[in-house]
């Protein structure tokens, strides 16, 4: 038989609690809850709503952090569009003005050509 063992157990004002199998478990936690509670918080305050407190405030910190987060990608994500969307027109525009310039090219040429049949 295993009669040599303890049971560590997790309390809510997060110390760990050793105990024996024989012991009343309940009991034992109460009076050392109580006994910290003395300890740590001599006043009266309750200790666990500040820290619950506090808890809540980062959480809270926390989740806006998030949606500050998620807002900044989809403005990311936007201005993202918006740069391909001019990227598409500026390649538009210089491949309009490419063809212009072709277009002119081919008008000086046949300007040329014609001044020449008329000096001719």
């Amino acid at each position: 038989m295993m009669d040599n063992y303890e049971i560590n157990i997790l309390r809510r004002d997060g110390y760990w609690k050793k105990v024996k199998p024989d012991d009343l478990i309940m009991d034992s936690i109460e009076k050392d809850d109580k006994a910290i509670k003395d300890i740590v918080n001599p006043q009266g305050i309750n200790s666990n709503d500040h820290f619950l407190h506090y808890l809540n405030e980062v959480n809270s910190i926390t989740n806006k952090l998030e949606v500050l987060e998620n807002e900044k990608n989809k403005l990311k994500d936007q201005l993202k569009n918006y740069e391909q969307e001019i990227i598409n027109k500026k390649k538009n525009t210089e491949d309009r003005i490419n063809s212009m310039t072709q277009e002119k090219e081919m008008l000086e040429k046949t300007i040329n050509v014609i001044k020449n049949l008329k000096s001719f």
